[in-house]
Order: structure tokens, then sequence, then C-alpha cells
């Protein structure tokens, strides 16, 4: 727990009967799962920020199913086996968040998300897991030390350039995955007039790339519920009209998946 820190005043967060607690006695309780809620109520912007339940149950479906196997397994041999902290922002429902801590049995790791019925899920299923450890936080406000973190991870996720840098230590990795300019291409023909291709994320600010590589291999669904699940964690959600998502789930799906992986080091 050493290396959180109150979000609220930032000074270092303690372990307590009930949870966390810091110096101004600022107390964060645990919750019955597991996780911990460290995102203030100024930081929220909505009720129930972050992805809805449905779609974080969805994601879970699809992610456990395995279509995301090699992403997962790419990811993990990008880790260095020195790691001793590594943090997952946006972790979800946190498939690819057990993911690293089951190949970095050592380590400490983090996920955190702004989305509560997400972290609940994740923490969870990894209750009884020591070194790994789900907190509903905010990306832009991590409540993180400084310097503390090995390795920091990111899925699809947003995040601030300065609190990356604040938080991963010197001459640490950052891994940045994104969508593939192919990825999903055929649904997005389907749901949009125009198809715009994914952009390639810019290097952070405070890091310098060190490789840059794409992932990508044919996706082929044939269960209507995977399908289902597939349309529901996705954007394409919202924007798929009743007749379209009908003619989708009637017929197997064949696509492809297409991820863009991007190592940096900081300065």
């Amino acid at each position: 727990m050493k290396d959180l820190r109150c979000p609220l005043c930032h000074h270092p967060l303690l372990q307590n009967v009930q949870g966390l607690a810091c110096i101004n006695r600022h107390q964060f309780d645990r919750a019955k799962e597991g996780y911990f809620n460290l995102l203030p109520v100024q930081n929220k912007h909505s009720r129930e920020p972050g992805d809805a339940k449905e779609q974080l149950q969805a994601r879970r479906q699809f992610l456990q199913a395995g279509f995301f196997h090699p992403l997962k397994k790419r990811l993990q041999e990008l880790l260095p086996a020195t790691t001793a902290t590594l943090l997952d922002i946006g972790c979800g429902e946190g498939y690819f968040t057990a993911g690293f801590s089951d190949a970095l049995p050592q380590a400490q790791v983090y996920g955190i998300d702004i989305a509560k019925a997400g972290v609940r899920l994740a923490a969870k299923a990894a209750k009884d897991k020591t070194g790994l450890l789900y907190s509903v936080a905010s990306s832009f406000a991590l409540p993180f030390a400084d310097e503390s973190m090995d390795v920091v991870t990111r899925i699809y996720a947003p995040s601030k350039d300065t609190e990356l840098c604040r938080v991963i230590k010197p001459g640490g990795k950052l891994v940045i995955v994104t969508p593939g300019e192919n990825h999903l291409l055929s649904l997005r023909t389907r749901i949009y007039e125009e198809v715009r291709p994914h952009s390639r994320p810019i290097t952070p600010e405070g890091f310098v790339l060190d490789e840059h590589h794409c992932l990508s291999g044919d996706l082929r669904i044939k269960e209507r519920d995977m399908c289902a699940a597939l349309l529901e964690m996705t954007p394409f959600a919202w924007r798929l009209a009743p007749e379209l998502r009908a003619s989708i789930l009637a017929n197997e799906l064949r696509d492809t998946l297409d991820f863009a992986i991007s190592s940096y080091n900081k300065k």
C-alpha cells in the first residue's frame, strides 16, 4: 500500500482496520469485494461515470471466451521480469490486469477505472489473490505516489501525460494499446457511412518511443450471444438500428482484430 496516496491531500495512505487513511484522517473503506473508492465526488462529473454495468458484463463475457487472448499474451511478453509495481489504467472488469498479475507473480499490480461497476467485477474475481489491488479512480488524477510505478499500461483508455510522467519511475515503461487501422473494419463499414481510420497514438510528453508494432488476426464468431456481447461492449451499441443489429446477429460474424501496441520509456 506504500504506493497509494490520498486523492484529496496527496499524503500517503496507510492501512487501518476499515481500509486506508492519510495523516489528515481522510478515510477510504475497503468494499466487501476488496476494492477501494479513491474517486472524490468533485472528480466524478456524473452520478455513475465510465462504462455502464451492462457494457462491462458483456466485455467480461467476450474477453473470457478468449477472443483477445493473443493480445493479452503479447502484452505479458512485453513486461520486464524485474517489474515490482505495475498500474493498469482503465482496467474495466480486470481481464488484462489479472493477466499482468499472472505474468508477474512477484509484483504489486494495481488496476484503476472510473467505472465502479467494472472495478467491482474485477475485485470480486480477484478477492483471494495477493499482489492485485483494484480502485475506483480517475486517470487524470492518479492516487499514486511520485515515481512509484515500474510499468504503466493503458488499453483503450484516456490519460494525462503529466500524471503518467509523475507516477512512472525514471527509466520506467509505458505501454499503450489502441485500435489498429483495420480493427473491426467490416462492422464499422456496415454501421458508419464514413469509416475513419484510427489514428496512431502521439508519444506522450516526457517519454521516448521504444517500439511500435501491430498485432492482427481473423475474428470469427458463430455464437449469437457472443456476437451480441461484442456489439454491447463497443461504442457500436449506441449507433445500431434495430434492423441492422438483428441482421448482424442472424449470421456468423467474420471480421479482423487489429491492435496497435506502442511501448515507451520515460526520459
